[in-house]
């Protein structure tokens, strides 16, 4: 199997937005993978299943062959479906189709609207520069007609199956001319000359519009991001049995939780193939012709119904069936046939007899009655579907998205809609032209709710930057049985990947602790675009800590040569956590195991950071024998090496070690190595600091030495005017050993925070520490500050911080009625840090996230940062008796650097990040 060439990894600080997902996920590069969420309903609620056309010719036509006072119970006694089908309900929920044609708009066909506005006044959504697409001076097109034609060809691509009759777009599978067919024109007069010779009939396919608001609504994640995957479709109006609308898409409706009791939820993928007539489109085709589009069933090679598919079992089940079947004595049942060509009129008959379509139980009783078409046609209607893509825009690449469908769809793209094509309806196409939007500036206009973002993909014509990243969802319902249509087809050659395709590590974590018995071991942090299905977490649980579900790959120098090697190492999970969601972020699991060699000795660094990890998957001849990817994998490229024949055997060797695939509960399952052994496609381990980083004020001493003497010489400093801010404290930087903190600097005892911070003389000989006076670092061991200890006692308040990069202190100093007495700030850079370290004495070094090495500097890395504040005002002069109020900032940088800790050097990126705290201390000092 063929990967793709490039993984595309995408930070959502980038656009301030949530959603987009990590590297590692795998899809062929013949296709494209959408994220969609489906959700089943039951085939009772008051929007689905109403068969409102044909109501309406049966109630009000007229015509003897209406029969208007056949339709079943499960219709005539349902009050809100009768409300609905009076005269006053269809002007609140009539839709536009052939019969009430008033209450929407016609179809062109190039996929826009044919109109701007139906008869009864209602109008599309979407901009103004979007509507004028439809306008005929921009976009020429006919009608588009929907219909059924006979004496059809084989065709490898429309009609594979070789059927006889087809039903779809007259533009499709009948005739070329139908730009030119006139509305009314009657079914004699129309000819096919394509896939299909001969007419039988077809109707103008209506929509119908302003059921949805124009823009989306993104809520906001725990971090503030705007949340791609749980955008807020809004109904714009009453239309087309929308009644309960705000349920169609959403888990939850005014605070309380539907979704398991109205619908039941599946995410899961939509793949697009590559056409292989026109390799810049990928498609999926589901109609009438090949047996619909139905995505929780699972059907045979025959297409006859085996059940529901067993990755997704929240679902109501198989409920209806496809056959246009309304629930009266329709005029012309006796009549229907399938795609095959067989009369349903029987299967209709039990239907009805055993409910109808609004009665979950009758299809399964109508089926099972029917040994030839009840499983042909037993199927899972009435679901909706949400699906979502960020893309990258190709500037003048024509790029498109067409989506075709039989009932509502609609198209947002960066939050605003392009495509309105509401109601129960005729398969109806819609087109987004990703040129035309970006010429329009598409997305970032005044209140656009991803305008926010629009610096980064737009010039300063408010045009889109080519290259730039857009996102794109779009809606589809499947409201009413017969045939369930749906036609993606798509040029967008550049997706960000799959948040539910297979699992990936999105974001790894590493974090050692200490038992009280001295003893370490560590929790493994694993944010993941989907959640493992049962079966995989059964088998993490049950076999993990004999079966290696994850390798870690690791850059490091061969004892026995000096040279840099790649390893690769298993890792035994012997303990998992259920899953905790987090949204936009992911699914969070932690973990605990061992990691081991390929001879199953236990590796007691255990994972390290900057480690690269994927999941393990079992062999396959098909992954081994991808010349693609073992020459990526062995001698690699300028921008992505590789790493060797016998790091590449040794992987495969990997895969011979497990017996299981890790899945997701979409059913995908790994089954390859990312495409490059990079920190580009595989996951990159974080290294945490498992103790406490915060201030730790420990000196709460309030009777200190008397300091009069270093006192009198920052007063004649001050002479009339004030110390500066560099002189009002001694600072501090004492290179920590890797014994402190039981092997982890991080977590240093009360009493080693005392000793380390001490301004004992021989403390500083013996730790090579650095003072710093007005400052200026003093000679490393010297003890030259004006702060002293006697017996035990220091003469200075004393605030320390375990820093790893360049950092910045100040402490301000106020009485206790608020009245201002001194401060101190004092900038680390990362040379005075690399001075007061100094060199490691082994030569230790670590790899960061792209495999360069680093030095160790001092032992761990890791530096004692003290401020040791004078009992001085800031125009020297001495405190009085009395408490004092002392607030203390250290702002760390945006820095990365080796650290050891538990005598494992480890690359350690750190964020930004600011502690900020306030103390009381008394102060008295002895005379």
């Amino acid at each position: 199997m063929k990967k793709t060439a490039k993984r595309i990894a995408l930070s959502a600080m980038m656009f301030g937005l949530a959603g987009v997902m990590p590297s590692q996920a795998i899809v062929a590069e013949n296709q494209r993978e959408l994220d969609i969420i489906v959700r089943d309903f039951d085939v009772s609620h008051p929007d689905f299943e109403n068969f409102q056309e044909e109501a309406f010719y049966s109630l009000y036509s007229g015509a003897n062959d209406a029969k208007g006072t056949s339709w079943i119970p499960s219709y005539t006694g349902n009050s809100e479906w009768l409300d609905r089908r009076t005269i006053a309900g269809y002007q609140r929920f009539g839709c536009g189709n052939t019969n009430t044609p008033e209450f929407g708009i016609a179809v062109g066909t190039a996929g826009y609207p044919k109109d701007l506005t139906s008869k009864s006044g209602a109008a599309s959504t979407v901009p103004d520069y979007v509507a004028a697409l439809a306008l005929p001076a921009n976009t020429p097109q006919g009608y588009a007609w929907y219909g059924e034609f006979s004496n059809c060809q084989p065709d490898v691509k429309l009609n594979p199956l070789g059927l006889k009759v087809m039903r779809g777009l007259v533009s499709d599978l009948c005739s070329d001319d139908s730009d030119s067919w006139p509305l009314g024109m009657k079914d004699t007069q129309k000819n096919c000359n394509k896939t299909c010779k001969t007419h039988s009939w077809s109707q103008v396919v209506y929509v119908t519009p302003g059921m949805v608001k124009k823009d989306l609504v993104f809520p906001k994640d725990a971090d503030g991001n705007l949340d791609m995957y749980s955008p807020i479709i809004m109904k714009n109006r009453e239309a087309c049995d929308n009644g309960y609308f705000e349920q169609w898409y959403a888990d939850s409706v005014s605070g309380t939780r539907i979704e398991g009791v109205v619908h039941k939820r599946t995410n899961t993928t939509l793949i697009l193939d590559q056409d292989p007539t026109d390799s810049k489109y990928f498609e999926i085709d589901k109609n009438w012709n090949n047996g619909g589009y139905f995505p929780l069933d699972s059907v045979d090679a025959n297409l006859n119904w085996v059940g529901p598919k067993i990755q997704y079992p929240n679902q109501f089940g198989a409920q209806s069936l496809s056959i246009f079947c309304p629930p009266y004595d329709y005029r012309y049942a006796s009549s229907q046939t399938d795609y095959m060509g067989d009369n349903t009129a029987s299967l209709c008959k039990a239907w009805k007899a055993a409910g109808g379509p609004k009665n979950g139980a009758a299809a399964p009783t109508a089926a099972s009655g029917d040994a030839k078409l009840g499983l042909r046609h037993l199927r899972n209607y009435g679901f909706t579907m949400m699906g979502y893509a960020a893309f990258k825009y190709k500037k003048g690449a024509g790029e498109v998205f067409k989506f075709t469908g039989d009932d509502d769809m609609w198209i947002y793209v960066d939050g605003v809609l392009v495509v309105d094509l509401g109601g129960t309806h005729l398969a109806a196409a819609g087109t987004a032209n990703m040129d035309y939007l970006a010429a329009s500036g598409h997305g970032c206009r005044m209140g656009d709710p991803l305008q926010d973002s629009c610096s980064v993909k737009t010039d300063a014509a408010g045009t889109w930057l080519d290259q730039s990243w857009h996102h794109i969802h779009f809606f589809y319902a499947d409201r009413q049985t017969d045939g369930s249509n749906l036609r993606i087809r798509s040029s967008l050659s550049e997706l960000a990947p799959s948040r539910y395709g297979q699992p990936a590590a999105n974001n790894v974590s590493v974090k050692t602790e200490t038992r009280e018995d001295g003893t370490t071991y560590q929790t493994i942090s694993m944010l993941l675009n989907t959640t493992l299905d049962d079966e995989t977490f059964m088998n993490l649980t049950m076999y993990g800590a004999v079966q290696p579900a994850i390798i870690v790959m690791r850059t490091e120098t061969d004892p026995a040569t000096g040279l840099m090697v790649t390893k690769t190492y298993g890792y035994y999970i012997e303990a998992i956590t259920t899953p905790e969601d987090k949204g936009s972020k992911g699914v969070l699991y932690q973990m605990s195991g061992s990691l081991k060699d390929a001879s199953g000795n236990v590796v007691e660094t255990g994972i390290l950071g900057s480690d690269l990890i994927a999941f393990n998957f079992p062999y396959n001849d098909e992954i081994a024998n991808d010349e693609d990817l073992k020459k990526a994998y062995v001698s690699g490229s300028a921008e992505a090496p590789g790493v060797g024949e016998a790091t590449w055997k040794e992987l495969l060797s990997w895969n011979q070690k497990i017996t299981f695939a890790v899945k997701s509960t979409s059913g995908k399952a790994v089954v390859g190595f990312p495409d490059t052994p990079t920190g580009e496609d595989w996951a990159i381990v974080t290294f945490i600091p498992s103790g406490d980083k915060s201030l730790a004020p420990v000196d709460t001493t309030i009777t200190r030495p008397d300091f009069a003497e270093s006192q009198q010489r920052l007063e004649s400093m001050a002479g009339s005017g004030e110390l500066s801010n560099e002189f009002t404290a001694d600072l501090i930087l004492t290179p920590l050993p890797a014994t402190v903190g039981k092997g982890d600097p991080t977590k240093m005892s009360d009493e080693e925070y005392k000793l380390y911070g001490s301004s004992d003389p021989s403390v500083a000989a013996s730790t090579n520490r650095t003072s710093v006076v007005g400052g200026k670092p003093g000679e490393a061991g010297a003890a030259n500050g004006l702060c002293f200890e006697q017996n035990g006692v220091e003469s200075c308040t004393n605030f320390s911080k375990v820093i790893s990069g360049p950092s910045r202190i100040s402490v301000r100093v106020f009485d206790n009625m608020g009245h201002f007495v001194s401060q101190y700030q004092m900038t680390i850079t990362e040379e005075m840090l690399h001075n007061a370290l100094g060199k490691n004495a082994l030569g230790q070094t670590c790899t960061d996230q792209n495999q360069n090495r680093h030095d160790v500097y001092g032992e761990t890395g890791y530096m004692l940062l003290s401020a040791k504040m004078y009992p001085v005002s800031q125009n020297g002069r001495l405190l009085a008796t009395g408490p004092y109020i002392y607030q203390v900032t250290v702002v760390e940088e945006k820095y990365a650097s080796c650290v050891v800790s538990n005598g494992s050097p480890q690359w350690l990126p750190i964020d930004y990040s600011r502690t900020a705290e306030t103390y009381v201390r008394g102060y008295r000092r002895v005379k």
